[in-house]
């Protein structure tokens, strides 16, 4: 693994780690979930690179490695994340590996922030796993209060009091910077989700052609299956695979928003994404 830095284009850079595969001719760029380091995705990272595929992972601007003020301070949104941090990602990759196949796998947030990056219609191929909306009437029950005050309430009133979503102290999330936090609420609280917050040319959804594989997951509280279905809809113009999971499926308790990501699954999910790769 090969730790370097891009250039974002507004005197910050961010933190990127390369796991390179000599005789690769397809890099895949993994886009992370909200809150979540890059480290995160080391092993399935590393699982690819064993399988000749190169990957690249990095954290967002004020996330892990890429955090360098206080957090108060920091004055990035989700749409920077999109538009100027995984674009930055997306051209880097371009330059440095001019005859490679790129891949993006987005995980969560990390695949709707697909569609605000320019050049992401040069991806050769799309993963997205657990990419939803998060508009809160996609949920049910308790669920469904419980994301209506996360969104109108809650993350409203931590973000205003403490300056940023102190995500640490009520789960294993990194903490978000304010702008961050409170555009996510703005969009978790509109029906058509962050499409009712961009004109139309400022999207790049309809733009990428490539094919598409979506995953959802059966027991995802933070993605279900009609969040995702949704959001994958969005991608109007691209060759659309759809995959849905349940544990039962791989002998697992739980598969969830995360666990897919981890070792457990190295012989069986983790293969299905290698072949989606392939493909």
């Amino acid at each position: 693994m090969h730790s370097f830095t891009i250039n974002t284009g507004n005197h910050q850079a961010i933190s990127c780690s390369l796991y390179e595969a000599p005789a690769a001719d397809k890099i895949m760029i993994i886009v992370s979930a909200a809150g979540v380091v890059q480290s995160f995705y080391k092993k399935i990272a590393e699982f690819f690179r064993h399988n000749n595929i190169s990957s690249i992972t990095f954290d967002y601007t004020g996330i892990g490695q890429s955090l360098h003020v206080n957090i108060e301070a920091e004055s990035c949104s989700l749409t920077s994340w999109g538009s100027r941090d995984l674009e930055a990602v997306i051209n880097h990759t371009i330059t440095t590996f001019p005859n490679h196949k790129i891949i993006l796998l987005g995980h969560s947030i990390g695949g709707q922030l697909i569609g605000l990056a320019p050049s992401s219609y040069m991806a050769d191929k799309i993963i997205l796993v657990a990419v939803q909306s998060g508009y809160w009437r996609f949920w049910k029950g308790f669920a469904k209060i419980k994301m209506w005050v996360n969104w109108h309430l809650l993350v409203p009133a931590l973000t205003k009091g403490f300056g940023y979503l102190p995500s640490k102290k009520i789960s294993r999330l990194e903490n978000l910077p304010g702008n961050v936090a409170q555009e996510w609420a703005k969009w978790c609280r509109n029906r058509n989700y962050l499409f009712s917050c961009f004109a139309h040319n400022n999207l790049y959804f309809d733009k990428l052609k490539c094919n598409i594989t979506s995953i959802s997951m059966d027991d995802d509280f933070f993605a279900p299956p009609k969040s995702v279905e949704w959001l994958t809809a969005q991608f109007t113009n691209a060759g659309i695979k759809r995959l849905r999971f349940s544990p039962g499926n791989f002998n697992a308790l739980k598969i969830g928003h995360f666990s897919l990501f981890t070792e457990k699954f190295r012989n069986t999910i983790w293969n299905i994404l290698l072949n989606e790769a392939e493909d």
